[in-house]
């Protein structure tokens, strides 16, 4: 079948990234059942007083709750909104913004009387016919308790693979003349992919164990931790995917060790005493490494953390670990889940008076050639605008690939024309897309590749989401009946006629496949001629020329941008003991001038050049595994912060430096050729 470009041509979409794997989707593996919904994220149409906002949430909750209509939600939501539907509501001040799920298929202006949606997420099947009732009414939320152990901080890590029976997540209490182990966990969410909930009416998300439960399971005669992990991820998870809690090394127990991990016995250690809440996400969505996937996902779980750490304690200081993150965004804090993490951050601690620390790590993407930047200076005229780079498309890649190119803060895209050529010369030309426009390139009668101008997007009155163009490639390798891409160097170019200045930073998506996953993904890059040059530090030829078009610069996470007091954002360290430094680790991101300029601060995440990660604890009881990356400085730095509680407060005004108690823990100053990479300070536990 021969590749085809065709001209420009209107498309109704929300979230391109969702579009364009969505269609591929439908080829390989359609949707089981005819029950398909999509996660969307609403806000309801602003009211005058209490009591019409009352009447919005009680038309809201008739909908979801009534068969015939084309509106889901997940039970602890549901929940939320039943509770403010009540006069007084308790959560007067709170915004009216609620996950929801809409049939598939229904028009996005239905219900434009009763709410705007701000956000979208990938379609999915509720298949009714494998529904555990049991299982499902766990997900409803559990009577309120109190914690005993008042005013300590809450630590909440929000992550894949939880071993949350690991014995450095517990309390050693007396039982007789022995002692048994007690968990820190209030409650642990485990996250699986949406399924019909009683009665056909609800989504449900998993399963949520708590506390009773967990100690239930630590206190069976001969617990076996592996045999109980399984058990649970046979009924959550599908047999296609990762259960990462069955092997030896997880993420997430790794991460929550490193931030608020204690021997049980161990009095001296005051992490012993933080009560601590855990969401576990979707394998399928942690799979997909850009991101696309777990974005609903993750602001589901910040909602319910802070909801849970209000019923243990409503003062206590709550600390949530985000070691997640994509690479290619706006980077200005407008990427949606990051812009609702933080909006629900800060809204929290002025309704509640809770005070919340958010922690994300930076990135590990320095070194991997996936940012760009080309130039256009003011001019009266110009005779040349015509730039170009090369895509470099792996082969073997069995999932899509995309670059984002966008204008920097306050220039317009209006005048800029693009076109993609792809490995074998095929030319799409030259040309511009209206806000909203596709192009296409197709191979017999099928999308294979397409061009988005994506329009702006306004998410409240002060928080614009630019226009942008999207790139999408279908794979260049299949285990399913598919139309595929070539791989090879697919050829940008660019053509700008505006007079005005114009700099375009070129992002090439995250797309590879984390330890132990099968996505089959690899990761594509920028190519270059200038970018080989010899690197004094790896002894190798991998140096960026001061010419080259790919960039050092905004290679940190997409959703490490929010300048929210709530919110810090983590570089990684390397201790070089015998030289007597602090390096930034060799994968650490680095800010940019159109983004933000560097990281909040840093922890050692690297023990040397040659001895990489810091030590945490295993999957199972008793095993250790060495762990890096800005992921592993996040739980660090959340340990730090959970050191300081008594400084947390909430709406603070102050620095960021100011959460630390200097009797706890040191800040080291970085010097201002570092701070790209690793912010102000280095925080020493």
């Amino acid at each position: 079948m021969t590749l085809t470009w065709h001209a420009a041509e209107s498309a109704s979409f929300h979230d391109a990234y969702v579009d364009f794997s969505w269609m591929l989707r439908q080829r390989r593996q359609p949707p089981v059942g005819t029950d398909v919904y999509q996660p969307i994220f609403v806000r309801l149409t602003a009211c005058a007083d209490e009591k019409s906002a009352r009447k919005q949430r009680l038309r809201l909750r008739k909908l979801v709750e009534t068969p015939a209509e084309p509106l889901l939600m997940e039970p602890f939501e549901l929940s939320v909104l039943r509770r403010r539907c009540h006069l007084p509501d308790p959560d007067a001040g709170l915004p009216d913004e609620y996950p929801i799920y809409r049939a598939l298929g229904t028009p996005d202006d239905a219900f434009a009387d009763l709410f705007e949606v701000l956000d979208d997420g990938t379609p999915v099947a509720l298949d009714p016919s494998s529904v555990d009732l049991d299982a499902a009414e766990s997900l409803q939320p559990a009577r309120e308790t109190r914690r005993k152990e008042k005013g300590q901080p809450i630590v909440a890590v929000i992550d894949d693979g939880i071993g949350f029976l690991n014995a450095r997540f517990c309390k050693a209490r007396r039982k007789g003349r022995g002692t048994a182990l007690k968990t820190r966990f209030e409650a642990i969410w485990l996250q699986a992919l949406e399924r019909a909930g009683p009665g056909d009416r609800s989504a449900c998300l998993g399963e949520v164990l708590e506390r009773r439960q967990i100690n239930a399971l630590l206190g069976r005669e001969g617990l076996n931790e592996t045999g109980e992990y399984t058990t649970l991820n046979a009924r959550l998870a599908r047999a296609d995917a990762r259960r990462s809690t069955d092997f030896g090394t997880s993420h997430g127990t790794h991460v929550l060790d490193l931030a608020a991990g204690s021997e049980p016995d161990d009095r001296d250690n005051p992490a012993r005493d933080w009560p601590l809440l855990g969401v576990q996400l979707p394998p399928q969505a942690i799979a997909d490494t850009s991101g696309t996937k777990f974005e609903s996902y993750l602001v589901d779980a910040v909602r319910w953390v802070l909801r849970r750490a209000e019923a243990m304690d409503p003062r206590a200081p709550v600390i949530i670990n985000l070691s997640l993150g994509m690479l290619a965004g706006p980077k200005d804090g407008t990427r949606f889940a990051e812009y609702q993490v933080a909006r629900e951050a800060r809204f929290w601690e002025q309704v509640k008076g809770q005070p919340v620390r958010v922690v994300w790590s930076f990135g590990n993407d320095y070194r991997k050639r996936l940012v760009a930047g080309l130039s256009y200076p003011a001019t009266k005229a110009r005779s040349d605008s015509e730039q170009s780079i090369e895509w470099r498309v792996q082969p073997g890649d069995l999932t899509e690939s995309y670059v984002e190119i966008r204008a920097e803060p306050g220039q317009p895209l209006k005048a800029l024309e693009i076109g993609v050529t792809t490995p074998s010369g095929l030319s799409s030309g030259v040309s511009g897309l209206k806000p909203g426009e596709v192009r296409n390139l197709t191979k017999g009668d099928q999308v294979v590749a397409r061009i988005y101008h994506v329009p702006e997007h306004r998410l409240d009155p002060d928080t614009l989401q630019r226009n942008f163009y999207l790139l999408a490639l279908a794979p260049t390798a299949s285990l399913d009946l598919e139309p595929l891409v070539p791989s090879g160097a697919w050829h940008l170019a660019f053509r700008y006629d505006g007079c005005a200045a114009l700099d375009l930073e070129l992002q090439v998506q995250r797309d590879d496949s984390l330890v132990g996953y099968r996505a089959g993904a690899r990761q594509s890059y920028f190519e270059s001629p200038e970018g080989y040059g010899w690197n004094q530090e790896f002894f190798d030829y991998t140096q960026l020329g001061p010419d080259c078009a790919i960039k050092y610069a905004g290679s940190h996470n997409a959703l490490a941008t929010a300048l929210t007091r709530q919110v810090f954002h983590v570089g990684a360290v390397r201790r070089d003991v015998h030289d007597d430094r602090l390096p930034p680790s060799d994968y650490c991101g680095e800010g940019a001038a159109w983004s933000v300029p560097g990281p909040t601060v840093s922890t050692i995440a690297d023990r040397s050049f040659l001895r990489g990660g810091v030590q945490g604890c295993g999957t199972l009881s008793g095993s250790t595994r060495f762990l890096n990356g800005t992921s592993a400085a996040a739980g660090r730095l959340s340990r730090a912060l959970a050191l300081s509680s008594k400084e947390l407060v909430a709406n603070a005004t102050t620095p960021h430096l100011a959460d630390f108690n200097t009797k706890r823990v040191s800040l080291s100053p970085v010097s201002e050729t570092d701070r790209a990479r690793l912010g102000s300070h280095v925080v020493m536990l």
